[in-house]
């Protein structure tokens, strides 16, 4: 990785100054963007004091409270915005080392989640579990309640317990998963608009340690061989591993676009066919890497 410049290039430097301050606040309003909200963060982070971006963050936050936000989605949002945007890029600014600074910001945003669940549960008397029940039985009444909800046909067809249980299944990988890819967009962002943070050759060199390899069986064995409490670990573990590789498989792909120099629209439709119709291989590309490194053995072709 090399070392962020001094300037940030091409963005405009009153710009770069003032836009964290309230950007991340207006790209939350949008569904479309609110994953790469911390963004700008990130950004101010990666060559400020953490006392500035903590100051944006709270500039942020009061624009939010005064649209309305409730106090625990003020807590919420504001623990997002510091775990991507404020925390990951310092950690990587002190230790230089991008696997690392994304296992501490996600372990991070994990404990924050489950602190929060628990003390909300505390605060009404219910374990963490009965507590989470209980949201998704309320958020299941509401969306039953909206005119034309596909969530009605989906009670027909599978019974509002089997909903039930299926949303108590996916819904914890879900939010993992999502937090984990908030990580990685923030980073992609973050290398496409600061010239020199990251080289150019990142992305398609990205590999996972060589270690996932035991906890990804292990959770792959409780998900197939046992029931109740580890089955559900062992699922939801195993879906948030399989993203990594998704990721490393996706990097192999963009080594082959590199060495080819497709680039432009070609590379966004092969990129896209490769989500969207190819996911298994891609899968399968970045878990046997680990064993074969494709990378290197394309590049003697």
């Amino acid at each position: 990785m090399k070392r962020v410049p001094n300037t940030l290039g091409a963005i405009p430097r009153l710009l770069a100054r003032i836009a964290p301050f309230f950007l991340p606040a207006l790209f939350f309003q949008s569904a479309l963007f609110a994953v790469i909200s911390p963004v700008p963060l990130f950004i101010l982070t990666l060559k400020n004091p953490l006392s500035v971006s903590l100051l944006a963050l709270g500039s942020n936050l009061m624009i939010f409270s005064y649209f309305g936000a409730t106090p625990n989605e003020l807590i919420a949002l504001g623990t997002f915005w510091f775990g991507v945007g404020a925390l990951f890029p310092l950690f990587i600014r002190k230790s230089g080392r991008i696997h690392l600074s994304l296992v501490l910001s996600f372990a991070y945003l994990v404990l924050m989640l489950v602190g929060m669940l628990y003390y909300r549960a505390h605060e009404v008397g219910m374990s963490g579990t009965e507590y989470l029940r209980s949201e998704i039985s309320i958020g299941m009444d509401h969306l039953i309640n909206l005119p034309n909800s596909p969530v009605k046909k989906l009670i027909e067809e599978q019974g509002r317990e089997g909903l039930f249980r299926q949303l108590m299944t996916e819904l914890p990988s879900g939010v993992l998963i999502g937090l984990l890819l908030s990580l990685w967009l923030n980073l992609l962002f973050a290398s496409q608009v600061v010239p020199g943070f990251l080289s150019r050759t990142f992305w398609s060199k990205f590999r996972n340690p060589e270690w996932l390899v035991w906890p990804t069986l292990i959770s792959a064995a409780l998900y197939a061989f046992t029931e109740h409490v580890p089955y559900y670990l062992g699922l939801n573990v195993f879906k948030v591993l399989l993203v990594l590789y998704g990721l490393q498989g996706l990097s192999i792909i963009g080594f082959l676009l590199n060495r080819y120099k497709i680039f432009g629209l070609g590379r966004i439709l092969v990129l896209a066919v490769a989500i969207l119709l190819a996911m298994p291989l891609v899968l399968s590309l970045g878990f046997f890497d680990l064993w074969f490194d494709f990378r290197r053995k394309l590049g003697q072709i």
